[in-house]
This record gives C-alpha cells, structure tokens and sequence, in this order.
C-alpha cells in the first residue's frame, strides 16, 4: 500500500507542475506583450513579479520538473513493480497450492503455470494503470478545470463534455474488446499449456519419434491464438482511431472557442496561450491514455480469466476453529465411508475399516477395488460424501489440512523427484533438518553410497522428475526423505515393483527400518511383498471381502488365496 500510495503522490505532482508550466508560460507571453515590458508596472500576470526574465525562470523550472520526476518515478516504479509482481507470484501460487488434487487434474501443469504467471503481469499493469497513469490525467483534468473556470469559465463545458465523451467512449469500447481479450487469453493458455505438456513428456515423444507429430498437433492451436491475436489488434485500432479523433477535435474546439473569445477581449493573449497549451497538453494524455487504456483492458481481461479458474474456491477447505491433528499412536478408522467420483463412479457404500495404532496393514485387490482411493481419502484429497475418517479418535474433516499431511509420509510407487539436487529433495522431508539428519536419513535408505559416489555428491542436480536417477535411486531418495519427515504414518504405494533383485533387497531393508513404529498402510500388486505384515485387507468393487494375516487368508482358500495362486512372477 506504501507503494501505491507513493506513486499516486508523485503523480498527482507531475500533474500539478505540467499544468503550473502551462499557466507560467501563459503568464509569459502577457509579461511580453506589455507595452512596454517593465517590471515595476502594473502586473498584468498573477505571479507576483511581472518581470519577463523571472517569469521565464518559473516556465524553465516547471519545464524541468516533470522528465526528472518521471525518470524517477520510472525508477521507483521498476522497483516497485519488480517487488509487487514477486509478492503477487506468491500469494498466487500459495492460494493455487490450496486447491484439492482435482483442480490440478482438470486444468493441468501447464495451463496452471500460464495462467500464474500472467495473472502476476496483469495484475501489476492494472494497478498501474489505476494508480499513475489514469490518477496522473484525472488529476490534470481537474486543475484544467479549475484553471478554466477561474479564468475562461465558458470553456469549463468544453472540457468537461469532450473528457466525458472520451471516458464513456473509453469505457464502452473496452466493453466491446473484452471478448476478444478472453478468446486471445484462453487461446495463449491453451497453447502455453500444449507445450508445457509436450515439453514434460519429451521423453516419451522422443521414444515414439513424435515430434513432427507434436509440431502438426500444435499449429492449430497457434492458428487460434494468432487469429484471436489478429481481432484484438484490430479491435484496438478502431477504438484507437476513435479515441484520437476525439482528442483531435477537442483541440480544435477548445482553440475555436478560445479564438473567438480572445478576439472579442475576454482573454488575454497569454491566457489564450495557457488554454491551448493545457488543451494540446491534455488532448495527448488523452491519446496516450487512449491506447494505455486499450491495452488495459487486455491485461484487466486476462487478469479475468485466469482468476476464473485459479482463484476459484477451495473444494476442500479447513472448518472454522480447525485444531492441528495430534498423532499419538497412529489409530486409522474408516465409519460408514460413501464415496463417489461422480453420480455414476461410486468406489464405496459404507466400508468400515479399523486399524490400531503401530500395526502394519495390507491392501490388495484387483485394480479398480478401491485400494488407491482409500489412501486419498485417508490424506483428505477428495470430499467424501457420507461418513467419517479418524486418526486416534480426530475426525480428519475438522483437523487442518496442513497437519493432516505433516502426520503421513508416503512412498508412491513411481515418486517425483523436483528439478533441484539430491539435497533439496531429501530436505523437502524436513527443511529444517541439520546435515546429521539428513545423512542418517540417506544412509538408513541405503542411497548415500550411490549419492556421494557422484562428481557432485549431495548438490548433483537430478533432473526434472529425478530422471538422471536410475527407478531404484529414486525410490530411495523417496524413502530417504520419509525417514526425515519421520511422520507417525506411513503409506506405502508398491514401493517395490518393477525393481531389479539387488535394488529391490536394498529397498526392502529400507523399508523395514521406516515402517519401525509407524502405522504402515501398503498397497500391494506383489503379495510376497506384504505377506509378512500384521494383518491384509481384500478389497473388491469397495467391499472389504476378506481380511486376516497371510496364513488365515491362505487357509480359507477364498478370494486372497485365489490372488496367490494367480500370480506370476510376484504380481497378480
């Protein structure tokens, strides 16, 4: 606010000296016409010495102030706006983080980041525009009003019409443009968010030798955006050359008017000079307010459209008066649970599940039973529509999300790595953490050997998704960061497959000494992966079918049995 609040004094100052130079200068040309110029005669000027060479000193001095001040509001405000568009980046990206696994699976990463970035831009021009260029010219206008009405009072209607005109028509053209400025904003998203998914995915267009493929799929949509670029231009320029002919014949008028009443000796020739500089000087700012002001209509109707979408409300939001989530031991409980993706994809019709505090569970099933959505409904990803989920006896609905999620540490089956060093992503388990801790960390998941045996050691950057890592690597590096957040609970998402034996052995180690006084929930395709755990739950179609250790599943001889008896390799 300090800022904003600068920036509209400096502007209202230059307006204030643009229009005092104009005044003095009027002032001028009366001392001159004097006859004889003298400056002990009779002031024929408002200023208080009529001296021709003082009064030229003021016109100089005003002449100067405005291009210094502008050069230093000019620094200022690349100050300011660097400031302003890196505290809006992230307040917007903060409240983006705030959106359930929904939103992020409808719009997608590249759209998202589009439109983050965009909205930041917009959202500095728009306050800029609000705040100095539209500040600067309103305050102009009103002392060329006050001016005209001191001293030529029958030009006060002329300004006030003409600035009338230009601001409704100003306004009403905006209106018209704006349609243009959304399909131009949706199309450069759109297009934004077609690269950004191409370009994560190189790896897989590479290896289908898809990128001729890639360029064709694009080029309609750059044709899009070209052409709503081209109706855009084209909407500017017509309203443009509208906006240019109304300052054009506001001059004309003001001076038309002004000729008349000089002839007839109602002004002075110095006031006569006075109004037509200030009229030429606000016919300018009305042309370059014109096209600023076009040009703030893009940035206000993309700032629009991208707030559309990532400003909309939270699907999942704390409750008022929300407490932290206090994990002692680690009790999970799953009461009456209704779910549903949609009317049509219902997961589950009250499932009930209760697991005590430190044991280790296993959750099998076909694909489709309801093992991944449990776990995410566990982490609060998705609303559930009837039922409750408690962790030692919390309703997770009335805890807050943040310390939902500081409870559960997870180990998903293929983990993302951020482009960062290996350091950075084991850290992300705990930022805080000392080199000791980090190091114990790494070593317990068996990944310091292969890490320090880099040129780089810990500050070897892994590439985006970790992809200079070998699967085995980044599993570990996963693991390594779950030792460090040391949550109260696990979740394990097949942690194990599609590993090589020696990998495998080594992440199996790492896992035992994770799971060491948690409470472990496994996802599990390999049912000799989980067949040690305390108890394994058979889900089907969202209906727990069976549940019980390895040995009594096995001897009913029902669905798990059947699962064992399928696999092949390890897996079902």
């Amino acid at each position: 606010m300090a800022g904003i609040a600068v920036t509209v004094a400096i502007s209202v100052i230059v307006a204030v000296v643009e229009a005092g130079g104009t005044f003095a200068f009027g002032e001028l040309i009366n001392a001159l016409a004097a006859d004889p110029p003298d400056s002990t005669a009779p002031a024929s000027t408002l200023l208080p010495i009529a001296d021709p060479v003082f009064i030229f000193a003021v016109v100089v001095g005003f002449w100067m102030v405005p291009p210094i001040a502008l050069r230093l509001l000019g620094a200022y405000l690349g100050r300011f706006q660097s400031d302003l568009r890196a505290r809006i980046h992230d307040e917007v990206l903060g409240y983006v983080l705030g959106h359930a696994p929904r939103f992020f699976l409808d719009e997608g990463s590249g759209s998202v980041g589009h439109r983050i970035r965009t909205s930041a831009l917009a959202a500095y021009l728009v306050i800029e525009f609000l705040f100095f260029r539209l500040t600067r010219f309103a305050a102009l206008v009103l002392i060329a009003l006050i001016m005209a009405s001191a001293q030529a009072p029958r030009l006060v209607p002329v300004f006030a019409i003409f600035v009338a005109m230009f601001v409704i028509l100003s306004f009403w053209g905006a209106r018209l443009c704006w349609p243009y400025g959304r399909s131009l904003s949706a199309a450069s998203t759109a297009q934004s968010g077609r690269k950004v998914d191409v370009v994560a995915n190189w790896d897989t267009v590479l290896s289908f030798a898809r990128a001729s493929f890639e360029q064709l799929q694009l080029r309609p949509i750059s044709d899009r955006e070209a052409k709503a670029k081209v109706r855009w231009v084209d909407s500017q320029s017509i309203m443009g050359i509208v906006l240019q002919m109304i300052a054009m014949a506001f001059v004309v008028t003001i001076g038309w008017q002004g000729l008349a009443d000089a002839q007839a000796g109602e002004l002075t020739v110095g006031l006569f000079a006075t109004i037509m500089t200030l009229a030429l000087l606000i016919a300018g700012h009305l042309a370059s307010l014109g096209d600023q002001f076009l040009q703030f209509s893009e940035q206000y109707t993309q700032l629009v459209d991208c707030l559309e979408v990532i400003a909309r409300p939270h699907e999942i939001i704390d409750t008022p008066g929300a407490s932290d989530l206090t994990v002692v031991r680690g009790a999970v409980e799953f009461r009456d649970l209704h779910f549903g993706y949609s009317e049509s994809a219902k997961v589950f019709s009250g499932l009930s599940l209760s697991i005590r505090g430190g044991a280790r569970v296993g959750l099998v099933g076909p694909s489709g039973a309801g093992k991944s959505t449990l776990i995410k409904l566990m982490r609060r990803q998705f609303p559930w529509q009837q039922g409750s989920i408690l962790i030692d006896g919390q309703n997770i609905a009335d805890v807050k999300w943040e310390s939902l999620h500081h409870a559960v540490a997870e180990v998903p089956q293929s983990p993302t790595l951020f482009h960062r060093s290996v350091r950075d992503n084991i850290l992300y388990g705990r930022p805080d953490a000392d080199e000791a801790a980090l190091l114990a960390a790494a070593k317990s998941a068996h990944c310091h050997e292969f890490i320090v045996a880099r040129p780089k050691g810990y500050d070897a950057v892994v590439g985006e998704r970790g992809m200079k890592l070998s699967g085995g690597e980044r599993q570990r590096v996963a693991i390594a960061r779950a030792f460090l957040k040391n949550a109260p609970i696990l979740i394990l998402d097949e942690a194990t497959s599609s590993l090589d034996g020696e990998a495998e052995n080594l992440i199996q180690d790492a896992l035992l000494k994770l799971m060491d006084g948690r409470t472990v929930i496994a996802i599990a395709h390999r049912l000799s992966t989980i067949m040690h755990l305390d108890r394994i739950i058979v889900l089907d179609a969202g209906r727990i079918v069976e549940q019980g250790s390895h040995t009594e599943l096995l001897a009913l001889n029902g669905a798990y049995a059947r699962l064992w008896q399928h696999q092949a390799g390890g897996f079902i």
